[in-house]
């Protein structure tokens, strides 16, 4: 599977999709239709676009404020709003990992990820940059740090795409550090699992926790690129065909 499709759409569907009360079964049709529909029209697109603007709007950079574009932002009551329900998540997610209800816990970070999607609906920077760039930049300053935030929401589910969307913001330090495979024994068997371990076990990790995003304004970028491969319909049949389904 792995040769033919990236690991987080994998993980991502198995979460879904998961027996958490009764069986369930792997459907191609199903998989193609939540990884484009939800992995990259919802979350992908919602990551891209913001990054993409920012990049291309402020050269690179996390819109700043101020002469030196390094003073904090003013902060309106719908950015406030949004930001103190992406917070929440910190919450509310991590209540449904702790009771193992993971595929509650990843619909409660795709919610959340809709309220950055509605947010920018209502507050448009896409027209407010070419008559009120400072709005502009309140929103998608705004928003890049919702999804921030979002990027550590979503990573115990998509690991290897948030590690990558953590470069994109610019961050030196890696969100997991080192990542590696281990095999564990216990009472099913054998599993190979995924590891992570810091590189250096003596630099504190500010950004490898559980806890809302701290990006400033004015921080230097990488260029953005797509999180996500859109599946053609064709997948359906070659895989069900190549299985005998």
């Amino acid at each position: 599977m792995l040769t033919r499709y990236d690991p987080d759409a994998l993980r991502y569907y198995l979460t879904v999709n998961m027996p958490e009360n009764h069986d369930s079964d792997w459907d191609w049709k199903e998989f193609v239709a939540k990884n484009n529909g939800e992995l990259v029209a919802t979350w992908g697109n919602l990551a891209n676009r913001v990054l993409s603007f920012s990049y291309k709007h402020w050269e690179g950079y996390v819109p700043g404020f101020g002469k030196g574009g390094d003073e904090a932002p003013p902060q309106r009551p719908a950015d406030l709003n949004l930001l103190a329900g992406i917070e929440a998540g910190f919450q509310s997610v991590g209540k449904l990992l702790d009771g193992v209800k993971l595929r509650a816990a990843l619909q409660e970070a795709f919610r959340l990820a809709a309220t950055v999607n509605q947010y920018l609906d209502q507050m448009a920077p896409w027209q407010a940059v070419k008559t009120d760039k400072v709005s502009a930049a309140l929103t998608i300053f705004t928003a890049l740090k919702a999804i921030d935030s979002l990027k550590v929401l979503f990573a115990p589910f998509l690991p290897f795409t948030s590690e990558k969307l953590h470069g994109f913001f610019g961050y030196k330090i890696p969100l997991f550090g080192e990542a590696y495979t281990e095999t564990v024994t216990d009472a099913l068997g054998q599993h190979l699992v995924l590891r992570y371990r810091n590189r250096d076990e003596s630099i504190t990790r500010p950004t490898n926790a559980w806890k809302p995003s701290e990006l400033k304004s004015g921080a230097k970028l990488n260029q953005p690129g797509p999180l996500f491969k859109k599946l053609e319909e064709s997948v359906i049949g070659e895989e069900r065909a190549r299985l005998g389904m």
